[in-house]
């Protein structure tokens, strides 16, 4: 059983959203300045600004451009609007969206003759697509529709000892209802490596996962940086970590011990239902941006020193079992889990929590992050530009 009922934004591609955002998308930076000023000019309208210009090469601009693809064709996106200066940088992100089974409009600077122009196309287009979402209704929805983001950071020692154990109680009980899930930060698994192999769902996926977590500690050592036996973050040392090892053995508890069913790249949307690791890089907003790209209607993240930030289309609830923190930061705490932490409940009990949560979350219920607007996007960069 699940606690409630579920109710979302079903999509032409068969896909189901929890919210129902007009987006406008800069295809690259030079024109981050037309979709700002289009977003400020219609109401309801989300602007996703480009980190980077049109020079990124090879593998570099595959991540970019199937990123981008997927944010703009994400569930929770109802309609969007992509610009760029030349019309090719806009076409490529929309044809990427089509095969997707979404539809994403253009507009080009340059074809326009000028910001003045492209601002008075740009404006008729998004106003037209806020109308026609206005118009949609919620329908019920189930737990196998939605994919859920695992996520964790400010990391301490609650994090791992209740606050990660707590969301992996909650992950066991979506992948038991034909839910799925994305988990990912492979350089925060140094150290669970037997944990993770004797979870794959394969041979195969065992090997996948074990060259992934490894090629991030080679990404360390090719810069002179050995990561393996410490903590890097002064943050966590802080909350009592000690090594990347004690982090990471913390940090898988939150994807419960269901089996992995494969690996993703960044941004890559699963091909079925159940638990999946993704190859992105750790930075909370980065990670975040790679896991809605490939279609997670709701992060959930756990935090200890208190991270508040969340995507700007997936409402990201943060969860926190640090008294102090939550004494601290209450406006950015969606769940105090902090008396479970003293033996108040258990972390079964946590994840029926969390569950009941979930569901007010994909209902529309504002998680703390989008109450305060403390929301960023921003793709990972891992190549050099020309």
């Amino acid at each position: 059983m699940w606690p409630g009922e579920l109710n979302g934004f079903r999509r032409d591609d068969g896909r189901c959203g929890v919210r129902n955002h007009v987006i406008v998308m800069a295809a690259a930076d030079n024109v981050n300045p037309l979709a700002r000023q289009l977003a400020d000019a219609v109401p309801h309208v989300t602007c996703l600004p480009a980190s980077y210009g049109r020079g990124q090469l090879g593998e570099d601009f595959e991540l970019a451009l199937r990123a981008m693809a997927g944010l703009a064709a994400h569930p929770n996106v109802a309609g969007g609007l992509v610009v760029s200066f030349e019309p090719e940088s806009a076409a490529r992100i929309a044809q990427r969206v089509e095969k997707l089974g979404r539809r994403a409009e253009v507009l080009s600077l340059l074809e326009e003759g000028g910001l003045k122009p492209a601002l008075e196309r740009g404006i008729g287009i998004l106003s037209s697509l806020w109308e026609q979402a206005a118009g949609l209704r919620r329908e019920s929805i189930t737990v196998a529709d939605l994919l859920v983001g695992l996520e964790c950071g400010g990391s301490d020692t609650t994090s791992g000892l209740f606050g990660n154990p707590s969301l992996g109680a909650f992950t066991n009980r979506l992948i038991d209802n034909g839910g799925t899930a994305i988990f990912s930060e492979p350089v925060e698994c140094l150290g669970g490596e037997a944990v993770l192999e004797a979870r794959a769902r394969t041979p195969e996926v065992a090997r996948r996962i074990i060259a992934t977590v490894r090629h991030y500690n080679e990404i360390a050592n090719s810069q002179g940086i050995d990561i393996v036996g410490t903590n890097p973050t002064p943050d966590n040392m802080a909350g009592g970590l000690t090594t990347i090892e004690e982090k990471s053995l913390g940090a898988l508890a939150k994807t419960g011990n269901r089996p992995i069913e494969g690996v993703l790249a960044y941004g890559e949307k699963p091909s079925a239902p159940g638990l999946w690791f993704m190859d992105a890089p750790a930075a909370a907003v980065e990670n975040l941006t790679a896991i809605a790209a490939a279609g997670a209607q709701v992060l959930i993240f756990v935090t200890g020193s208190g991270n508040p930030v969340g995507h700007t289309l997936a409402p990201t609830a943060k969860l926190c079992a640090n008294p102090e923190t939550v004494q601290r930061m209450p406006f950015h705490i969606d769940m105090d889990l902090s008396d479970g932490l003293f033996g108040a409940f258990s972390a079964e009990e946590a994840g029926e929590r969390i569950a009941r949560g979930f569901v007010k979350w994909v209902n529309g219920a504002e998680v703390a992050a989008e109450t305060l607007g403390y929301l960023s996007s921003n793709i990972s960069r891992i190549g050099e530009s020309v």
